[in-house]
């Protein structure tokens, strides 16, 4: 850590003092108050891609958010022996708790400002951007069609729980193929032509450990996964993390939905894709897929635990899509 904190003195304006570990990056002392350290896995233009987004809402008024500083040299990272690190100011206050519906509309209507704040976003020119505008009907089947490799390696292995997938499988992969289906049907191209030409983008990772409260204001943190996407995609994942903890309860999502509304509209056209996004068996498809390509040795308890969580929720999920509407 010394050669650390020497090497990152050097190409800041702070003296640092020690360095400590947390969690999956460093809390480091300096004369100007604690900083965030953390060791990316990104290549410096995608880097800046990041920092150029983070500035442009800041720029347009989307302050709550943690801004990368810049080093000596002008960039929002720095390298130590062969290492690319970033240093924030971090945000303060608790994890948004989706338990808590006052959190849960904080989450929402935050959202919805950083969507209306991320338009016009033009990528720095020495910048690589991450570009998933028109994309998710083809990451979508890519998971229907492990669905069926996992189907075809269950009727091989014969086990126990290679039974249980097998009953369910062919159900899960009907849903899927039918919100597929609805996605390419509807208005999907259109809308992507529409956010291109806006310059908007997404957060990509909008989880709760991602949003930050305090008595006044709400943070979001962490945009490693930020690209040009549809708003829909942020949306459908909050009401899908919230949907998971109230057994899928219409009258919570719309809680969401008219506070996200309050700020920034949603069309007719975005809302039934979001629907048809939130009908596609994410959860079932991730847990087996892992499930199955995983190392027998790993395959624990939790995989089964997940499995049977997802297959309880077939009855909830059925009735939040017949009742859920704009």
């Amino acid at each position: 850590m010394q050669v650390m904190e020497k090497e990152l003195t050097g190409k800041y304006n702070f003296s640092i003092g020690k360095i400590r570990p947390l969690k999956n990056y460093y809390i480091m002392e300096t004369d100007e108050g604690d900083r965030v350290l953390k060791r990316m896995k990104f290549s410096p233009k995608r880097l800046m891609f990041i920092h150029g987004a983070k500035e442009h809402l800041h720029e347009n008024g989307f302050e709550n958010i943690d801004r990368y500083i810049c080093g000596k040299d002008g960039y929002p990272f720095a390298v130590v022996n062969g290492e690319i690190y970033t240093v924030t100011e971090g945000a303060r206050g608790r994890e948004c708790d989706f338990n808590k519906r006052e959190d849960v509309i904080r989450a929402s209507k935050t959202l919805a400002m950083l969507h209306k704040a991320s338009k016009g976003y033009e990528a720095p020119s020495e910048s690589l951007a991450r570009d998933e505008l028109g994309k998710m009907p083809v990451y979508l089947q890519k998971r229907l069609e492990e669905l069926k490799r996992t189907k075809k390696m269950a009727q091989r292995e014969r086990g126990k729980f290679d039974y249980q997938v097998l009953e369910y499988i062919d159900y899960f992969y009907g849903l899927g193929e039918d919100a597929v289906n609805k996605i390419y049907n509807s208005e999907y191209s259109g809308l992507v032509k529409k956010s291109r030409g806006e310059k908007s983008f997404c957060h990509n990772d909008y989880s709760h450990c991602n949003i930050i409260c305090d008595e006044y204001k709400t943070s979001i943190i962490n945009f490693d996964f930020c690209s040009y996407e549809l708003k829909i995609y942020d949306i459908t994942n909050l009401l899908r993390r919230k949907m998971r903890k109230c057994n899928w309860d219409t009258n919570e999502a719309k809680v969401i939905i008219e506070a996200y509304t309050s700020v920034e509209p949603i069309s007719q056209e975005e809302f039934y894709i979001m629907k048809a996004m939130l009908q596609f068996p994410q959860k079932f498809w991730r847990v087996v897929n892992r499930y199955y390509n995983s190392r027998r040795t790993k395959r624990g308890k939790n995989f089964i635990f997940r499995f049977n969580e997802s297959i309880g929720e077939i009855m909830y999920l059925e009735k939040f899509l017949k009742e859920f509407e704009l």
